[in-house]
């Protein structure tokens, strides 16, 4: 796509939507040396509650999500707008912790292969700076070998009950879901049998851990489920 080239979801030519992020990345957020950018510590908890408050602000300027769809919370625009906003954002603070894995490997997943309503509102809510998105993938025993992971889920009556554990989850103490995968079929070769599950990580059943590394970084926990019960709704897939 060239730069006066139409979206099929707007009359606004890419090179518009520039002038117009122009003016209001100027008087809406906060100018930094691009050359030398601040440093969002994935450690610290403030860092990630700056990178909410600047989401926040990109939504309500209706710069947020861009390139996903409308009806869930995106602008539903091709990357071409995407690739103009980044090149005028250069010179502005901007919330890129968020990008990963909260944008480009969660929500792109829920976007992927989520329910409806996962997508309604797990993504929703990430474009407007309200949620982090967070994996929950490898496990003490087996690392990120996935077809190892032994976190169980088992079908009791209408519910999945998760026992097991998470570790090297980066930056969890910050997110409000985590996509889990667990195994709820123990008959099959040990790469299937596996379902993803979005969990909230305040729910009962869930105690979670800093890991300090040997530097002092806490960017990683570890994360504990004993007896967490999920429903349907939250399988993801």
């Amino acid at each position: 796509m060239t730069d006066t080239a139409l979206s099929t979801h707007t009359d606004e030519s890419v090179a518009d939507f520039a002038v117009r992020a122009r003016t209001w990345l100027a008087e809406n957020m906060p100018p930094i040396d691009p050359d030398n950018p601040p440093f969002m510590v994935r450690a610290e908890q403030q860092s990630w509650d700056r990178a909410k408050a600047l989401q926040r602000t990109l939504h309500a300027g209706g710069f947020a999500g861009i390139c996903f769809p409308r009806e869930y919370g995106g602008l539903g625009l091709d990357m071409a707008y995407q690739k103009a906003f980044n090149a005028e954002c250069r010179a502005y603070e901007m919330p890129l912790i968020l990008n990963t894995p909260s944008f480009t490997i969660c929500a792109a997943t829920i976007l992927d292969v989520g329910s409806e309503e996962q997508k309604r509102t797990r993504i929703s809510a990430a474009i407007r700076g309200d949620e982090i998105l967070c994996q929950l993938l490898s496990e003490p025993s087996g690392g990120s070998d996935l077809a190892g992971v032994i976190t169980r889920a088992d079908r009791v009556g209408d519910k999945w009950i998760i026992n097991g554990a998470k570790t090297w989850s980066t930056s969890a103490f910050a997110a409000d879901y985590g996509l889990m995968l667990a195994r709820t079929d123990w008959n099959v070769p040990k790469h299937e049998g596996l379902t993803m599950f979005l969990v909230p990580l305040n729910a009962p059943g869930i105690t979670m851990r800093r890991i300090t590394e040997v530097n002092g970084n806490e960017e990683f926990c570890e994360e504990f489920f004993d007896g967490l019960e999920l429903g349907d709704d939250a399988v993801v897939g």
